[in-house]
């Protein structure tokens, strides 16, 4: 059952959290993924590539990474919406130094100001986990998301293999929290990194919730080894 004030409450502390690391968020990424992460997003740029949109919106899309690579799709409408203040004002300059022309909108996932069948693409980088209601977030994508279209997940899971796993369980415990928090100067952000990956569902639990919010499974790619996983859907039936 959802609990309203539970989910104000986590977005709330999410949105704080992201606004007090955002001016240090680009630089502690590479580190901690040793630059990973942006092998990931090129993959992603690259698999959605073949759906050539026209209108894409990048949800959660902190400083604007994704956004970024997504322009290079030279899609007609391009949308960066992110419920973080401080991270879009990074996105604004980023995109800016670029020359990329994209709209940047302050909202949550849960509550957007887009019509219904709006974007024929949507993606999210690493954010899902933060949505204060993974349900409410899921199914407004799902809105928004024109018929024919693609959402595209790319989130943290955990790797298959026993070896692998293992390692990352030791490096996501004691190793990210400590030089997250050392890099950051914040107390808990790299902390909840590691709590909410650990928590997060993903593989087939995750394309379950997915389906269960009117979405059809298109591909579902393990990245590194299942370090990170790439979801992609397209919409079904109206829920």
């Amino acid at each position: 059952m959802n609990d309203p004030k539970a989910e104000e409450k986590k977005s709330n502390d999410v949105v704080e959290m992201f606004n007090d690391i955002a001016p240090t968020y680009d630089k502690i990424n590479r580190r901690l993924s040793f630059s990973v992460d942006v092998i990931w997003r090129r993959k992603l740029r690259k698999a959605v590539r073949k759906f050539k949109p026209r209108h894409i919106l990048d949800m959660s899309a902190g400083t604007g990474d994704l956004t970024l690579e997504l322009s290079k799709l030279h899609p007609e409408k391009l949308v960066a919406a992110d419920p973080s203040e401080k991270m879009l004002e990074i996105a604004e300059v980023k995109l800016g130094k670029a020359g990329v022309m994209a709209e940047l909108v302050k909202c949550s996932a849960e509550e957007t100001p887009f019509a219904s069948n709006e974007f024929d693409l949507i993606t999210c980088s690493f954010g899902v986990r933060n949505f204060a209601s993974l349900e409410k977030g899921l199914k407004e994508m799902h809105r928004i998301l024109a018929p024919g279209g693609h959402f595209v997940i790319l989130e943290f899971g955990m790797p298959t293999g026993f070896f692998w796993r293992n390692i990352y369980r030791f490096y996501f415990n004691n190793i990210l929290p400590l030089r997250g928090r050392r890099l950051s100067r914040h107390n808990n952000a790299y902390t909840y990194l590691n709590q909410t990956v650990q928590q997060f569902p993903y593989g087939n639990d995750m394309e379950e919730i997915l389906t269960g919010c009117g979405c059809e499974i298109v591909r579902t790619k393990k990245l590194s080894g299942g370090i990170a996983w790439m979801y992609v859907v397209g919409k079904t039936i109206n829920v």
